[in-house]
C-alpha cells in the first residue's frame, strides 16, 4: 500500500500539467455527442433523446480508456517512462494500480459534463440509482483496463493502430447513443461479447432507473474483461527484462 502511495504521487505529478488538458477534450468530446448528433438527426423521439444523454457520458468514458489510455502507455514506452517505474523496488501491480487509478479519476469529470449538457439540452429528468456510483467506477474501470492490456500487449505502432480502431467502433458502430436493433445482426451479436454495449447498457440503467432491465449479464461481462484485462498486464508487466 505505501508503494502503491508513493506512485500514486509520482504519476499525478507526471501527468499534473496534462490532467487539465485530457478533462477539457473528453468534456469537448461529449459536447460534441450531445450537440452535434442532433444536427444530423433533426428529428428526435423520446427514445432517441434517452440514447443520446446516457450515451454520450458513456462514450465520455469508454473512449478515454479504449483511446487515451494505450496512446499515454504507448508514449511511457517510448520516452522510457515505463521502464523506469517497472525498475523501481516495488510490486509491479503498484505501478499497475496506480495508473488505472489516475485515468479512472480522470475520466470522471468528462463524464459529468456530459450528464449535465445532455439533461439541459434535451431538459430530461434523469433519475440515478444509488448503483450509479459503483457501476461508472466498473464502466471506468474495464476501459482502462483493456487499453492499458492492449498498449503493454502490443508495440506502440500496434497499440496506436487499435485504439484508432476503437475510437470509430465506440463512436459509430456501437448501440450507445443508439438502440442496438439498428445494428446489422451479425455485428448486433459480436456487441453481445464485446463489453462497450454492456458498458452503455450499465451507464443508461444507471442514469435513469433499471427497471425490469436484466443488469447480472452486463455486469458480469464487464467483469470478466476487466479481471482477464488486469491479469494480461499484470503478466506483461511482471515479465523480466
Amino acid at each position: 500500500m505505501r508503494a502503491y502511495s508513493l506512485l500514486l504521487q509520482w504519476r499525478f505529478r507526471r501527468t499534473a500539467s496534462a490532467l487539465p488538458l485530457i478533462v477539457v477534450v473528453q468534456a469537448a468530446f461529449a459536447l460534441g455527442v450531445v450537440l452535434g448528433f442532433p444536427l444530423l438527426l433533426p428529428s428526435l423521439d423520446a427514445e432517441s433523446v434517452l440514447y443520446l444523454t446516457t450515451g454520450a457520458p458513456a462514450i465520455a468514458l469508454i473512449s478515454l480508456g479504449l483511446v487515451g489510455v494505450p496512446q499515454d502507455v504507448s508514449l511511457a514506452k517510448l520516452d522510457g517512462s515505463l521502464d523506469f517505474a517497472r525498475s523501481l523496488p516495488v510490486p509491479r501491480v503498484g505501478v499497475l494500480l496506480a495508473d488505472l487509478t489516475v485515468w479512472l479519476m480522470s475520466a470522471l469529470p468528462g463524464m459529468a459534463v456530459a450528464v449535465l449538457a445532455g439533461a439541459l439540452r434535451f431538459d430530461l429528468a434523469l433519475q440515478p440509482t444509488p448503483l450509479a456510483i459503483p457501476i461508472v467506477l466498473l464502466v471506468a474501470l474495464t476501459s482502462s483496463a483493456v487499453g492499458y492490456a492492449i498498449a503493454i500487449a502490443c508495440s506502440p505502432a500496434t497499440a496506436g493502430m487499435i485504439s484508432q480502431v476503437f475510437a470509430v467502433l465506440v463512436l459509430m458502430f456501437s448501440p450507445l447513443a443508439f438502440p442496438s436493433e439498428r445494428l446489422p445482426g451479425w455485428l448486433a451479436a459480436v456487441h453481445q461479447v464485446l463489453p462497450i454495449q454492456a458498458m452503455g447498457d450499465l451507464v443508461r440503467g444507471a442514469l435513469t432507473g433499471f427497471g425490469g432491465a436484466v443488469v447480472a449479464r452486463p455486469i458480469f461481462v464487464l467483469t470478466a474483461w476487466a479481471a482477464a484485462s488486469v491479469v494480461v498486464a499484470w503478466t506483461m508487466m511482471a515479465k523480466r527484462r
